[in-house]
């Protein structure tokens, strides 16, 4: 015997979850589950930005650092290419790609071969307003 009230709480479930079958029990806690607006600005994290002036401000190197991270901006490249665009010695440049790679700035599609492209790491792309403003403060481009 179904009395009318039963096959209404049911269509009342299954309208109030949206069909899902059971849906109460996972429909708890809606929030957990979304994802996070990628285009919404966040702010720079402290540690990077004392990474930032470490690498390019506090070291002898770090002008030259600046203009690798620059020019990899604006075109991927390789050590060579970037030592040819920069008008840096190649050994000079092998030396700072390492670093900035090592401090998780950079990196390449393949690191154990001969011309391998560098590129901007998701991390300094995310925190590059960051670099803009060193770069702002301290007078170089």
């Amino acid at each position: 015997m179904n009395s009318p009230d039963s096959d209404s709480n049911n269509k009342k479930d299954t309208d109030n979850n949206e069909g899902r079958i059971g849906g109460s029990e996972f429909n708890n806690d809606n929030n957990k589950n979304k994802k996070p607006n990628i285009n919404e600005e966040k702010p720079v994290d402290p540690r990077f930005k004392r990474l930032l002036w470490s690498m390019i401000v506090s070291t002898r190197g770090g002008i030259n650092r600046a203009k690798v991270i620059n020019f990899l901006v604006e075109s991927p490249s390789n050590a060579n290419q970037v030592s040819v665009q920069l008008k840096l010695d190649y050994k000079t440049v092998i030396h700072h790609l390492n670093v900035l790679k090592k401090n998780s700035l950079i990196v390449t599609d393949n690191e154990d071969a001969y011309g391998a492209t560098y590129f901007i790491s998701p991390l300094m792309e995310k925190n590059y307003s960051a670099f803009k403003e060193i770069m702002d403060r301290i007078g170089k481009k």
